[in-house]
């Protein structure tokens, strides 16, 4: 046998041990770092999502300070009743005008990003313009049912354009306010977004038909197909989506209560360059580290990846709190309906309770009368006669306003009602004086309705009850009952031929205690009050036409049964 050289050996096994080491250690790292990179890169464009959410909703939160901005300024009630005047004929465009321009004037310093505000009627005719940026174009066209928002560039300056409607008592549209504020912070966010690297680019764009970039970044550009079918997909199902191109990551956010979408870019090298440079010197340290093995290897990536993790993490928590913050809110109007609900529960407990101690003052007052009326004289006779009166004046009052507070809006139970038996029976409550007056009522084919079969009989009762009070002269009372059915809603008419009511007051008979006569009718201001919230309990409205001397007219308008 040869003799071994020792040295050659020796060499031999330091090449090979290095050459399984080097082989191992690259398996090992492949197997360990492969796995996280995909996570890492995942992560990283995940964390574009995150904090586009939260530009959303700071974006959501600039939009609503918009919107509520124009809807305190369409809420000035002594404006828009001279709206509704001037819709009706009862004025002159340019008395409306100078009425309303110095109440205007006054809401601009509501907030310092409002700026500008124009006011239209119901057929788009320019009223008043206030403001530097005041939108003096075209009246868009009004909705009943919410604000529409746009926005515009003028003098270089971004500006939110929101067009509420003005609704009548009826939420019919009696005008359109158009409000416009300043987008400063809007385009703040936008840049924001934007900032997130060199090719970072932010938007809201507009995907009604056809879909348009409406505000950019100052890194602006125009949106490629990838943004405009992510932002169409966003719109769709409502929620953060990401995609990815050639070269480019885009997320995308819907606005909420808007048709449009935030969306952000940015190239896909750049959204994950800092993971990809970790990345690179993960594998050039796995290769020099060969020697000491895949615990140095993982020891050097675990805090790492942490730091990325807990990046992740607080964004995440940032998203938490803020839907903690509108959990509060919810809360707080709940806590605010409890609250409605104790201040009824009060006024009915001492309503009631307080039934006692007038029938004790009506019942030693006549005891009084009786037993010493004629020792007292003639005048201790008519002191006595008042305070029976005006204790009865007050029980009745007293059970008007318990009537009043049993009204409760979460305890209503709706159920289709048939008016027709429904007014018989209140009419038969109401025979004895029926007879005495000896009325004539006619009541034709009365439908269905859906709604509180003890509630809308007290609301009758009233309005017949009134019908049959409130007469001329020593005329017989003549009323008459009809209903007509539009749609989802039936009309209920109950037309009287007595005194009549002058139209200035057609809004403050159903206020509660409002008596026109209290002279000459009994009562006591509740009874109208009381049919008011009958038919808002419903979801629907009670109004009167009616002039002096020519009858009343009261009109219901309740949902089909």
């Amino acid at each position: 046998m040869a003799p071994v050289d020792a040295r050659r050996l020796r060499r031999a096994i330091v090449f090979y041990a290095t050459l399984a080491m080097a082989a191992i250690s690259m398996a090992v790292a492949t197997i360990a770092i492969g796995p996280l990179a995909v996570r890492l890169r995942d992560n990283a464009r995940e964390t574009l999502e995150h904090e586009l959410a939260i530009k959303a909703l700071a974006a959501e939160q600039v939009l609503d300070n918009a919107r509520s901005l124009a809807q305190q300024v369409t809420s000035r009630t002594v404006i828009r009743e001279r709206l509704e005047v001037y819709n009706k004929g009862g004025t002159t465009l340019t008395a409306l005008t100078e009425f309303t321009r110095d109440k205007l004037a006054d809401a601009l310093t509501l907030s310092k990003e409002l700026v500008g505000i124009s006011r239209f009627t119901a057929k788009g005719e320019p009223v008043v313009a206030i403001g530097p940026y005041a939108e003096e174009g075209p009246a868009p066209p009004p909705t009943a049912d919410r604000a529409v928002l746009g926005l515009r560039v003028q003098d270089a300056r971004q500006f939110i354009v929101v067009a509420a409607p003005i609704l009548s008592r009826d939420r019919s549209v009696a005008g359109t306010d158009v409000v416009v504020v300043d987008a400063g912070d809007l385009q703040t966010i936008l840049d924001a977004a934007a900032a997130i690297g060199k090719t970072g680019w932010a938007a809201v764009v507009d995907v009604s038909s056809p879909p348009r970039q409406l505000m950019a970044s100052a890194s602006g550009k125009a949106p490629g197909p990838l943004v405009e079918r992510l932002a169409a997909r966003v719109a769709q199902q409502g929620k953060v989506l990401r995609d990815e191109g050639d070269d480019v990551v885009v997320a995308g956010a819907p606005l909420g209560g808007t048709s449009w979408i935030l969306v952000q870019t940015i190239a896909a090298d750049e959204a994950t360059h800092q993971v990809d440079i970790f990345l690179l010197w993960v594998v050039v340290g796995a290769v020099m580290a060969t020697a000491l093995g895949v615990g140095g290897l993982i020891m050097v990536l675990r805090p790492l990846t942490g730091a990325i993790l807990v990046q992740n993490a607080d964004l995440e928590c940032q998203v938490a709190e803020l839907q903690q913050a509108k959990a509060e809110l919810a809360a707080k109007s709940h806590r605010l309906a409890l609250s409605n609900a104790d201040l009824q529960a009060y006024a009915y407990a001492a309503s009631h309770e307080l039934q006692e101690p007038v029938r004790s003052i009506v019942g030693f007052a006549q005891l009084l009368q009786r037993r010493y009326g004629a020792q007292m004289g003639a005048e201790a006779d008519e002191f006595i006669g008042f305070i029976v009166d005006n204790a009865e004046r007050m029980r009745r009052q007293i059970n008007d306003l318990l009537s009043y507070a049993r009204l409760d809006y979460s305890e209503m139970a709706p159920e289709p009602v048939t008016l027709g038996p429904l007014v018989d029976e209140v009419l038969e409550t109401l025979e004895a004086r029926i007879k005495e007056t000896q009325a004539r009522i006619s009541c034709s084919a009365l439908p269905r309705v859906r709604g509180s079969r003890e509630a809308l009989a007290r609301l009758f009762h009233n309005l017949l009850s009134n019908a049959l009070k409130f007469t001329a002269g020593d005329e017989p009372p003549r009323i008459e009952i009809s209903a007509q059915t539009a749609g989802d809603w039936v009309e209920i008419v109950v037309r009287d031929h007595g005194i009549g009511i002058e139209p200035q007051f057609h809004d403050r008979i159903f206020r509660m205690f409002e008596r026109l006569d209290p002279s000459h009718y009994e009562g006591t201001g509740i009874g109208l009050a009381i049919c008011r919230k009958v038919a808002e309990m419903h979801g629907g409205r009670i109004w009167v036409e009616s002039v002096r001397g020519n009858g009343a007219t009261f009109h219901v308008r309740l949902p089909a049964g």
